[in-house]
């Protein structure tokens, strides 16, 4: 059964570009094995199977999804989480588990875990493919969502909805393509439409990877020639409602399958598969495209295949890349499975894993890699020693880069008045590198366009870097509105770093209009049936007089509206009434 799954694999296989991490050595050499880093002990210790996929929680615990179905002599089919050391941590418990492979999971911001893969069921309830697991390893009961088919890619936006991959057409009966966004209810989300996806050369279309851009859009990758009417060869973009971005363009796009996608700092776009010709120029396993679609042709690496090519890519901040999968050499070097390369897809030597994975009668994988705030790397895959060490289908190496990076506080603060708000984001722990990560504003109470202006981008952190600002544009306004919010996030961590607890913060912005209430300050007869009422104010703003003469009946009868802080209101009519009593606010 084995034997079959692992054929079965090797078409499936998704890393989303987000979820896998990597890092980069400054001084010292990286790839050694981590001697402290010990999945139990003996023939036993570590997986009895293929680790698939790897994500690392801000704690330094380890997420690890696969084929397994124990880890030493404890059950845990599928998915299961490491202490910092290597060793199970039975706090989290998913029972019995998946009754069949995990191949892609994402971590929420609350701590719950989306698995993907080929189950049906988890820990015993019927879970279609997909499925969401509390921080305690529980299944989610309130999150199940039924996918038709497979799904293999899997990643959270920063707004907590769940983009889909794999290859299924519908979920909960909803039409969907291959592709899916969900609500964080597990519901389709109906403001994301896939386009048509097809296939015209097996007639078996399927995603195998996505990445997210900041603004929005995804890129996808997998098995299909045809998307939204358009020619799309294994490659393609969505914008973020669904539809095709027609604004990349990859021309003839890759001759084989793009298993593994990831985004550079700079938008550019790093793929990964069994592809020889990408874009119509010879690229073989990986290439870069640009933002455009144009394939980037300063990146010319050459990869020497073993058996099925490029698995997994992961994208550093300054412009390096880590490729694992199936290949034997890396610009005629010995690199087995495992490999970093510049920023021009020359072999990056100070990176050195040794012999790498290795398996007896089997052929060794490198399928995903993640990178601690210490910078030393979790990878998995299909593996029974590294670089000579028994280490079951997980392992970490050493490395000097990573840290953490969060903002420095959970609350800011800016006066309405103010040109800016300055948002501080810091970098702790190991400095050595570069690392990136990407921010995004969404409004609270305030409204982007009238209070502030919307803003996303990336934070490059430079070697020895800690502190860096996001600056967001404050629109200030003469209405009395009470204070508002920003809601700020940060996300896809690139370059060894991985986020911290505060990935999440709130900016308020002080109104200031409550601070200058109008006043009376003179009232004074202007003719025989007139009175001039003289107040202290705001110049800029609205303001309205109201009068009765009978509590509580109050009417407005004039709209002001100063260019100075000292104005007049004129009110006629007066002689005709014994009393009449006078208020102003302002708008």
């Amino acid at each position: 059964m084995k034997n079959r799954l692992l054929t079965a694999l090797n078409r499936f296989l998704a890393v989303s570009g987000w979820l896998v991490l990597c890092t980069s050595p400054a001084l010292a050499q990286f790839g050694g094995i981590d001697s402290t880093f010990k999945p139990g002990s003996g023939n036993s210790a570590g997986f009895d199977f293929d680790v698939l996929a790897v994500a690392l929680q801000s704690d330094g615990k380890i997420i690890a999804g696969g084929a397994f179905t124990q880890d030493g002599h404890t059950s845990r089919n599928g998915v299961a989480r490491l202490n910092p050391d290597g060793t199970l941590d039975t706090g989290f418990d998913p029972g019995i588990g998946a009754n069949d492979t995990v191949q892609g999971l994402a971590l929420q911001s609350d701590g719950k875990v989306v698995i993907a893969g080929r189950f049906t069921a988890v820990n015993g309830a019927a879970h279609n493919y997909v499925a969401r697991l509390n921080a305690n390893g529980s299944v989610d009961g309130s999150f199940n969502p039924q996918a038709s088919d497979l799904a293999v890619a899997v990643a959270v936006q920063s707004d907590g909805r769940i983009l889909l991959g794999g290859a299924f057409t519908t979920i909960n009966g909803v039409p969907c393509n291959y592709v899916a966004r969900l609500n964080a209810d597990g519901s389709v989300d109906s403001g994301f439409n896939p386009t048509t996806i097809a296939d015209n050369t097996t007639f078996k279309p399927s995603l195998q990877s996505l990445a997210l851009q900041s603004d929005g859009k995804v890129v996808i990758g997998g098995q299909f020639t045809d998307v939204g009417g358009f020619s799309r060869n294994r490659i393609a973009r969505l914008n973020a409602d669904g539809s095709l971005d027609a604004t990349f363009d990859p021309g003839a796009g890759a001759n084989k399958i793009v298993s593994s996608l990831a985004m550079q700092a700079d938008g550019k776009i790093i793929a990964g598969g069994d592809f020889t010709n990408i874009v119509g120029s010879t690229r073989f396993y990986v290439a870069r495209l640009n933002t455009d679609g144009s394939l980037d042709t300063t990146f010319n690496p050459g990869i020497g295949l073993a058996f099925g090519g490029v698995i997994t890519v992961a994208t550093e901040a300054d412009g390096r890349i880590f490729v694992g999968g199936d290949f034997a050499a890396a610009d005629g070097v010995s690199r087995n499975d495992i490999a970093r390369l510049n920023a021009d897809g020359s072999l990056d030597t100070t990176f050195d894993p040794g012999t790498g994975p290795a398996t007896p009668n089997e052929v060794p994988r490198v399928r995903a890699i993640a990178v601690q705030p210490d910078g030393k790397a979790v990878v998995g895959g299909g593996f029974v020693t590294f670089n000579g060490v028994k280490l079951n289908f997980i392992a970490r190496l050493l490395g000097n880069q990573g840290g953490t990076v969060e903002f420095t506080t959970a609350s800011y603060s800016v006066n309405e008045a103010g040109s800016s708000a300055s948002v501080a984001v810091r970098r702790t722990g190991s400095t050595l590198g570069s690392v990136s990560v990407n921010y995004v504003t969404a409004d609270g109470t305030a409204t982007a366009g009238t209070d502030y202006t919307a803003q996303a981008g990336a934070l490059v952190f430079a070697p020895g870097e800690t502190n860096q600002l996001i600056n967001i544009p404050i629109l200030p306004d003469s209405l009395v509105e009470g204070n508002e919010t920003v809601e700020l996030t940060l996300g896809n961590p690139i370059g060894g770093v991985i986020l911290g607890i505060q990935k999440t913060a709130i900016l308020t912005i002080i109104d200031n209009t409550n601070s200058s209430p109008p006043v009376f300050t003179a009232i004074a007869t202007a003719g025989a049936d007139q009175v001039r009422l003289t107040l202290s104010g705001q110049s800029g703003r609205t303001y309205v007089l109201q009068t009765t003469t009978n509590f509580p009946n109050w009417i407005s009868i004039q709209t002001n509206f100063p260019t100075s802080n000292v104005f007049d209101f004129f009110d006629s009519g007066v002689a005709t009434s014994r009393h009449r009593f006078y208020r102003v606010f302002g708008q």
